[in-house]
């Protein structure tokens, strides 16, 4: 066997998954999130939903909104989300 006195190891951590920052009004996804995915259309905004938030029930909950009743008639609310995303 050779010399090892000399031999070096390099050391090159993986970089730590950064977490995703939190979006604005504590929802899990942002103005321009909504946006982009609203620009597409069929198997393209299928798959898009699909890896970024699971399924359709994943981003209602993001959303905080449910996938059936859809919005709360809570004012307080529905101001939150206006102020956020805009108005619809």
């Amino acid at each position: 066997m050779g010399d090892m006195a000399n031999s070096s190891i390099e050391f090159h951590p993986k970089p730590q998954q950064q977490r995703e920052a939190p979006h604005a009004g504590g929802f899990g996804c942002t103005l321009a999130e909504l946006r982009s995915l609203m620009e597409l259309r069929g198997a393209e905004a299928l798959q898009k939903v699909q890896e970024a938030y699971g399924d359709v029930s994943g981003l209602c909950r993001r959303l905080k909104t449910s996938p059936t009743e859809g919005l709360a008639n809570n004012a307080n609310d529905l101001e939150k989300r206006r102020q956020i995303y805009g108005q619809n």
